[in-house]
């Protein structure tokens, strides 16, 4: 008998494999065929739910960025912190501790900075930048609101500040840089923020 499964099941799994043949050999050493054989499907069942390899990469990266958006949004539309107070959280959000790297992790960003993945990346980014955009654009909103904040054109600040800090944190990652190498543009963020803001740089500190 077939072994029919619920859509989002079966996508689930067909991701779930092409990480863990990533991992075990590669991106690139992994093929269609592969992974047909892990799920143990057919061909048309697999282009059914994906177009290509890529495709599946791209589900896969919006998979493990989906936790972090709808932690973000939390943190945009909570009636209850200031807007520094919300500023300072967003960006501890975005920072990834090396004690979180795990190996799947590891294995999607070596992926991501492949060159034949650029064009993968930079559509799966502007995506990304526009739902921050969304987030960041309520909380400059806000903080005028509290008279904390002084910006002309919240939303249009807004993108400029989050479009440099998701492409400049995608190089940061890329370059494995160290805890201070990282310190040091999130120092550097911050005081683009205060001076963008038009706020005292002691709002950002506990």
């Amino acid at each position: 008998m077939r072994d029919v499964k619920e859509s989002e099941v079966r996508q689930a799994e067909i991701m779930d494999a092409a990480l863990s043949l990533f991992i075990e050999k590669g991106y690139l050493n992994t093929t269609t065929q592969d992974i047909i054989d892990r799920v143990k499907i057919s061909r048309g069942l697999l282009y059914y739910h994906f177009k290509n390899k890529e495709d599946i990469l791209y589900r896969l990266i919006e998979r493990y960025s989906e936790p972090l958006l709808r932690k973000l949004s939390s943190i945009a539309y909570d009636p209850e912190p200031s807007a520094p107070e919300k500023i300072k959280a967003f960006i501890e959000s975005t920072l990834v501790l090396p004690g979180d790297v795990t190996k799947e992790m590891t294995t999607l960003q070596k992926t991501v900075n492949l060159g034949q993945n650029r064009y993968l990346i930079d559509q799966f980014s502007h995506n990304f930048i526009n739902k921050l955009t969304e987030y960041f654009s309520a909380i400059i909103e806000q903080g005028n609101s509290e008279n904390v904040f002084h910006v002309a054109y919240p939303r249009e600040t807004a993108s400029f500040l989050v479009t440099g800090y998701v492409f400049v944190s995608n190089e940061v990652k890329a370059a494995h840089m160290d805890a201070d190498g990282q310190n040091r543009y999130i120092a550097a963020f911050k005081a683009v923020l205060a001076r963008t803001f038009g706020m005292d740089m002691n709002l950002f500190e506990d």
